[in-house]
Parts: C-alpha cells; structure tokens; sequence
C-alpha cells in the first residue's frame, strides 16, 4: 500500500539490562571502579575485574563506560568535584585554622561515607606524578587542593594573621605537601588505625600550624 508506513522496530544497545535502575546501576559500576582502582592502580585495574565487583556482565559494563579510559575520567572528575565543594565550603571560614580545619573535617567526612575515596585520589596523585598515566582529571584534583591552600594562606595575609617573614607561596605548597603526606598516611599506612588516633594526628598538624606559622597576637588570642 503507497501510504502504509512501516513500523521499525526500536534497536537496544547492546548489553544494556532490560528494566533496570540505569542510574543505580551506573553509580555502582563506578563505586566498584572506584575500590579496584584504589586498590591496585589505573594500569593493573580491568573491566574484567570491575565488572565482577560491580556484579555486572561485561555487555552491561561496556554499555554505561566504552572505554576504562572514559570509566576513569568520569571517577575523577567526580572526585574533584567534591573536592572542590570541600575547598569552597572551607574557604567560608573566616581565619586560617578554622579553613583548614573544615577542609579537614569536609574531607573525613567524604573518607568516611566512602572509605577508597581518598586512597584513590593518592592512587592517581601518585600514578599522575610518576608518569605512570598521566591524566586530566588527575592533574585537575591536584590543582584543585593547591589552589584551596593558595586561596587560604592569600586570605591569611590579607587578614594579617601571618609573620611577616612568612613566603605566602612557600607556606601554601607546604600545607599543600602536609596535606598529601596526611592522605597517604590515613589511605595507605593507617588503615587499621581508629578514627580517634586519625582526628589526634589532623589536631596535632592544628597545633603545628598555630605556634609556628600564625603571628604572636594571632596565637595569643586563640589560645585565650
């Protein structure tokens, strides 16, 4: 018949599951991604292995991320993202210490819900700064975490809370290194420590960086 229109029938792309949370599903392929890769690195984590802490097929796997390639990128930039969210929560605050301490407490409190996300973002600091795999996203968390303590020691200056003496630049990539030293210790080294001795460790950098970088009239009046 000359204007009978022929139905189509309608193309399912291929591995994706009939009927289910599309959402959920993605998120959890991306939590399993995100544990993997923590524990072993970018180069030695397959989909294979994904898939089967995702507890899902391959076809299912490959439909959400194409590539391990496309999977990481978006793992990492979530991951900055949140971080981002920390610095800029933090930056509210309205002295030095109290930024650092909310930048500190934002970032417990993300470690916390989801205990691989800091382990994975030393994992791809780590990864990043050997040359092992080099990647966007990677180079933007670090960024991220240097332009919050730039932000911070800028605004500490201004506020007049710092020595005189003090180098802004110097004193920001050194809480910047401090920053990196405490997330490898709380990933990597103090994994069967209890929060309590982790929270010990975070206030005795507070103390450190109240008698050494603030000024005597700044210290003098926190400590009344």
């Amino acid at each position: 018949m000359e204007n009978e229109t022929l139905a189509v029938p309608s193309v399912r792309k291929r591995g994706r599951p009939v009927g289910a949370d599309s959402e959920r599903t993605r998120l959890t392929i991306m939590r399993a991604a995100r544990d993997i890769i923590a524990e072993r690195g970018y180069q030695a984590a397959t989909f294979q292995q994904i898939a089967q802490r995702a507890g899902v097929s391959r076809p299912t796997l490959h439909y959400y991320f194409a590539t391990r390639e496309e999977l990481y990128d978006k793992l990492l930039a979530d991951v900055c993202e949140r971080m981002e969210n920390c610095a800029t929560t933090a930056l509210c605050e309205g002295s030095l210490l109290a930024q650092l301490a909310a930048f500190t407490r934002e970032l417990h409190r993300l470690g916390e819900a989801e205990p691989a996300l800091m382990k994975l973002v030393m994992t791809a600091r780590i990864d990043h700064h050997r040359a092992v795999h080099r990647h966007q996203a990677a180079a933007a968390i670090v960024a991220a975490v240097h332009a919050f303590y730039d932000g911070a020691v800028a605004h500490a200056v201004r506020r007049g809370e710092l020595d005189a003496g003090n180098d802004p630049r110097a004193v920001a990539d050194m809480l910047a290194a401090l920053f990196w030293g405490f997330g490898f210790h709380t990933g990597f080294l103090a994994e069967d420590s209890s929060a309590e001795l982790t929270s010990e460790v975070a206030r005795q950098l507070m103390r450190m960086v109240r008698s050494g970088l603030l000024n005597g009239a700044v210290a003098a009046a926190i400590d009344a």
